[in-house]
């Protein structure tokens, strides 16, 4: 379903909050064993609810939501494990510090224990429903060719709850009321149109909208099942006729104004890591601690960017731009955790606060090899109708880009955000980039 222009599984959703409520009960059951309140009951809502939600948001920041997590136990373990104790122990500690209550030290591990299991149980049971086949989204593919077998692959990706139940020829379903009765006897929710350049059967796919079956071309069923856009047939409508909620004036104002506030927090509650860091950086090699880059930036303007020094000062002697590769010798050592971290990359909030960049966007390249991609890549310029940013889409859904396929991989999901861009879809990112950094696949 759509969010303020994004799209967000349905079934997720639905396991998020059944998820919550789960865990919002077991804390509450918790507190009425260790948390002694004068007024009962009623005064433990405030010892349950704010462990409660932190753990919630531990859950969506660290990825339990994500397809690889729903599909594999492994990964859901430690993702979930991190959640709960992370959630758990803050919320503890703001509810000691600042609550009137008093609050047992085991209270903490006890919220953790009982939200793991109460995720645990109700993802096992909810995983084991929803793959039954009566819950699956039933789809009828119309078309033929490769285009309804490249539908038919993006519904066997991970995490995916549709099912295509049947195909269909556009010739047949052009037929008078064969589409509708096909539709019916599968009992299909919703029916993608495959070919879109072979006319349309309109009278059929006109009934079956009219009975309350959802119709999506196979672009619009891609961006909304992988989360990037089909680079090979897209076309400039899809940017111009997009409703993108981030496009509006208040929309940019929102983006601007938690821009300014979360940059300026930032530097202020990062200043002592950022100090750290650059002693780090001179005791470990000579140069400078900083060093800065031109960019490519909002509508092709040139900025430059500001990071920590994580390479050797000679790291481009001859003046060529070159990417940096795997086990880089250029590396240094302080820089290999840098980078690791993320934390060269924290001087640029200072380019967030002056406005050149955002704290979420596409992120910047420079010139030498913009110029490259554009004359290679299609559309590639079309990123740089939002401002770059410090983490993004493509950050977290795809790993460190060192090559041209990866540049074009990454495009995908740019241009994607570029469409669909909105102050929720921020938020999302800025959660979820909390996972890259503690699970740093592909850093270079």
């Amino acid at each position: 379903m759509q969010m303020f222009g994004h799209s967000v599984r349905r079934s997720v959703l639905i396991l998020g909050a059944i998820e919550a409520v789960m865990v919002y009960v077991a804390i509450f059951l918790i507190a009425t064993l260790v948390v002694h309140s004068p007024d009962g009951p009623s005064g433990l809502t405030a010892a349950a609810t704010l462990p409660a939600l932190l753990t919630i948001a531990f859950m969506v920041a660290l990825g339990v939501y994500e397809p690889d997590a729903r599909a594999d136990l492994p990964t859901m373990t430690e993702r979930l494990s991190i959640a709960c104790v992370a959630g758990a122990s803050l919320g503890f500690g703001i509810v000691y510090m600042m609550g009137e209550l008093w609050v047992s030290p085991l209270y903490a591990i006890a919220c953790a224990s009982f939200s793991y299991a109460a995720v645990t149980s109700a993802r096992f049971a909810f995983t084991r429903v929803l793959r039954a086949e009566p819950f699956q989204r039933r789809i009828l593919v119309i078309g033929e060719g490769n285009a309804v077998t490249d539908t038919i692959a993006i519904t066997t990706r991970t995490g995916c709850d549709a099912h295509v139940t049947g195909v269909m020829p556009i010739s047949e379903a052009a037929e008078s009321g064969k589409l509708i009765m096909r539709a019916n006897a599968l009992d299909a929710a919703e029916i993608v149109v495959a070919n879109r350049q072979a006319p349309l059967p309109h009278a059929g796919l006109l009934d079956c909208k009219a009975a309350g079956i959802r119709i999506f071309d196979s672009l619009d069923f891609g961006e909304n099942e992988t989360g990037m856009v089909d680079l090979e047939n897209l076309y400039p409508a899809r940017f111009i006729f997009s409703r993108t909620a981030g496009y509006t004036r208040w929309s940019r104002k929102a983006k601007r104004l938690i821009d300014i506030l979360v940059s300026a927090f930032a530097l202020l509650l990062l200043s002592p890591i950022l100090i750290l860091a650059g002693i780090a950086i001179k005791l470990d090699s000579k140069g400078p601690m900083f060093y800065s880059q031109t960019r490519v930036g909002l509508l092709g303007t040139h900025y430059s960017i500001y990071k920590f020094r994580s390479m050797r000062t000679d790291a481009e002697a001859d003046g060529k731009a070159v990417w940096a590769g795997e086990n880089d010798p250029r590396i240094t050592r302080i820089g290999k955790f840098l980078r690791a971290t993320r934390i060269d990359e924290l001087p640029q909030i200072w380019n967030i606060l002056k406005g050149e960049m955002s704290l979420v966007g596409p992120r910047p390249e420079r010139p030498f090899f913009v110029e490259q991609f554009a004359e290679e890549l299609p559309y590639y310029n079309e990123r740089h109708r939002v401002k770059p940013g410090l983490t993004g889409w493509a950050q977290i859904n795809y790993r460190y880009g060192a090559s041209k396929d990866d540049s074009r991989m990454k495009l995908r999901y740019d241009l994607y955000y570029t469409k669909n861009f909105s102050v929720f879809l921020d938020i999302i990112i800025l959660m979820k980039t909390i996972r890259v950094v503690l699970w740093p696949d592909g850093v270079r």
